[in-house]
């Protein structure tokens, strides 16, 4: 984007008008490239069958351990946000009144 002394140069120089109409004109352009090619709903499901059988699935004691360490988290950072809110309310009592 060019500088505001720049654009008033290009004002008395009456280029500000070309500068906007070549920015409509680029705007306007599509850019031509091959066109993709629909796929039907059954070469769809069968495309994620194939991909889903590549997927390595977590095993369950996996599953359970990522479960614990999720919810343990959670309900520390609620706990810290909690006494945290507590602390603020504390504090502004005390300033305000």
């Amino acid at each position: 984007m060019p500088s505001r002394e720049m654009r008033r140069m290009q004002q008395k120089l009456g280029m500000e008008k070309k500068r906007a109409q070549m920015k409509k004109s680029a705007g306007s352009k599509r850019k031509s490239g091959p066109k993709k090619q629909r796929v039907t709903i059954s070469q769809f499901l069968t495309e994620v069958k194939v991909e889903m059988k590549k997927v390595t699935w977590p095993t369950r004691d996996e599953v359970l351990s990522y479960t614990i360490v999720v919810v343990t988290t959670v309900v520390l950072m609620g706990g810290l946000v909690y006494l945290a809110d507590i602390l603020f309310v504390k504090l502004v009592d005390i300033i305000v009144f």
